[in-house]
């Protein structure tokens, strides 16, 4: 009997620390003025995009996860938008509900969605949100973080199935968002 519990210990062993090695996996991206965990690395994009302050440069780091991947969400993304000084601040904080509702909204417009919830946050004293969005009917669900530093924009977000918004993973991601000095 000793030798089937010395395998079944050393099986343990061994699961614990694959569990464990997956977990960690993770990749530690960083841009100029952040640092993000992803499950993998991440594709880069720029677009540039006009708004009612002017043209604006969106840099877009998106891991999609392909099928054949088990993952619980389908897409991470960070979004880094820099405003022109004298539109928005972190400092101005009489013109931050708007930039966010507008924010938000638009969010919300560009896919169709509901927004199912929103609450302030904030990240090392700059003012945030944090919001759910309904995609296709209940079929998705889109989580979502903005922060406003400085004139910076960031947005966080991950794409769900609605039966899977409850993982470990959004958090991990969403948590590990850090602001570089």
């Amino acid at each position: 009997m000793k030798p089937t519990k010395t395998i079944f210990a050393l099986c343990t062993l061994c699961l614990l620390f694959t569990s464990f090695r997956l977990l960690n996996d993770w990749i530690l991206y960083q841009t100029k003025h952040c640092s993000i965990y992803f499950p993998s690395k991440p594709s880069f994009e720029t677009e540039d995009m006009n708004s009612a302050v002017g043209k604006l440069k969106i840099d877009m780091y998106m891991y999609e996860v392909p099928d054949s991947v088990a993952d619980d969400n389908h897409l991470y993304a960070l979004y880094e938008t820099e405003y022109p000084e004298n539109s928005i601040s972190s400092d101005r904080k009489e013109k931050q509900d708007d930039f966010f509702r507008g924010a938000i909204d638009g969010s919300a417009k560009n896919v169709n969605g509901k927004i199912l919830s929103e609450k302030k946050i904030e990240l090392e004293g700059y003012p945030g949100r944090e919001v759910r969005i309904d995609f296709k009917d209940g079929l998705a669900v889109i989580r979502m973080r903005y922060y406003l530093v400085k004139n910076r924009l960031f947005m966080l977000q991950i794409f769900t199935e609605t039966k899977k918004e409850q993982n470990k993973s959004i958090d991990r991601f969403m948590d590990s968002f850090k602001l570089k000095q």
